[in-house]
């Protein structure tokens, strides 16, 4: 793979909050060195890194798009790969960009930061973001859309929908309609934690 071919020449520099900064702002594709939970997550990654701020531990977190490599969560077989991860910089022992860029977002990019930050210092900003309606605002439409209809047909009480197979099938078709596109399998698991969470807070209301 293109990621392993780097390993020979790979030069170890320590990620510093400028480089994280900069590279969101120029939307370079980074290859990292993780110190990830073990099995599977010790190695290299190629990501794309869209927010840089700090978690509600305190600690300086990295939200990205891991394209491939070392992942403990898809060792596991729970998140497969390419999906987006949360990097503590503690943990990124290198960080190098690969020469390439990106200019679009991956779904289920939030462009309003990140829930999982208390401060967010950076988040990528992409040309189409004005004119593209933000993923989380379609599946929060669909979502509602759906519960509204299954609650009027008594079908709500009692039920975690966020775990029904049948939820997410009709999720998907809601997104592919408003965008007027296929979803991709990649994109359905990324987008599922995501919509998982809408169905969890409009339920909880």
């Amino acid at each position: 793979m293109k990621l392993y071919n780097t390993v020979k020449s790979l030069i170890l520099e320590v990620a510093s909050i400028d480089s994280i900064v900069n590279a969101i702002r120029n939307k370079d594709k980074i290859i990292i060195y993780y110190d990830g939970d073990e099995p599977g997550g010790r190695g290299l990654r190629d990501i794309e890194p869209v927010c840089f701020g700090y978690s509600k531990a305190g600690n300086p977190v990295l939200r990205a798009w891991d394209s491939e490599g070392a992942s403990h969560t898809a060792y596991k077989g729970e998140q497969p790969l390419p999906g987006w991860r949360l990097f503590r910089v503690d943990k990124i022992q290198s960080f190098k960009p690969s020469g390439e860029k990106f200019t679009t977002p991956k779904p289920g990019y939030n462009v309003n930061g990140d829930k999982s930050m208390t401060k967010v210092i950076i988040n990528a900003v992409f040309d189409n973001q004005s004119t593209t309606p933000p993923i989380t605002n379609i599946i929060t439409s669909v979502v509602s859309g759906m519960l509204q209809n299954i609650s009027n047909n008594g079908g709500l009480e009692g039920v975690d929908l966020s775990k029904a197979a049948e939820t997410y099938k009709r999720v998907y078709s809601g997104i592919e309609s408003q965008m007027n596109r296929r979803l991709s399998n990649d994109e359905k698991i990324s987008l599922r934690p995501q919509i998982a969470d809408v169905i969890k807070q409009i339920q909880n209301r």
